[in-house]
C-alpha cells in the first residue's frame, strides 16, 4: 500500500463494528513527525497519537462535530518506527464522547477521551 501522506501512518486493515472501528496501522520509518523528535532516537510524539485518533475518528465514523476537549490522555509506551499498532476507535454518539486507544502485540501505548461539540 502507499502512504499519501508524510504525516499519516499506512492503514493495513479496519474492521468496523457497531460501535466504532479498529484499524491496523503500520508507522513508517520515513514519517515526517520523526524529523528532530528525536535525533538518534526518534519516537511518536503523543500529540499526534490524538491527531490520529481525531483524523481516523472523522474519516471511518464520520464524526464532523468540532473537537471540543479531552480527559484522561495516557501516554504508557513510547511508538516507534515501523512498529504495528491496532487502533480501536468507539464512538457515544448521544455523549458525543470517543474512546481511543493504542496497541501492539504486546502493549497498550495510549489511550483516552475525546469529546466533541454537540449541538
Amino acid at each position: 500500500m502507499t502512504i499519501s501522506e508524510p504525516w499519516l501512518p499506512q492503514v493495513l486493515d479496519e474492521k468496523p463494528d457497531a460501535d466504532g472501528t479498529a484499524l491496523t496501522l503500520r508507522v513508517p520509518e520515513t514519517l515526517a513527525y520523526f524529523a528532530g523528535h528525536f535525533p538518534g532516537i526518534p519516537i511518536l510524539p503523543g500529540v499526534v497519537q490524538v491527531h490520529w485518533a481525531v483524523h481516523f475518528a472523522r474519516q471511518s465514523l464520520g464524526i464532523a462535530l468540532p473537537f471540543r476537549r479531552m480527559e484522561v490522555i495516557k501516554f504508557k509506551e513510547l511508538v516507534l518506527p515501523g512498529q504495528l499498532l491496532v487502533l480501536q476507535l468507539r464512538y457515544q454518539a448521544t455523549a458525543h464522547k470517543l474512546e481511543f486507544s493504542f496497541r501492539s502485540e504486546n502493549h497498550e501505548h495510549s489511550s483516552g477521551r475525546i469529546y466533541f461539540h454537540g449541538i
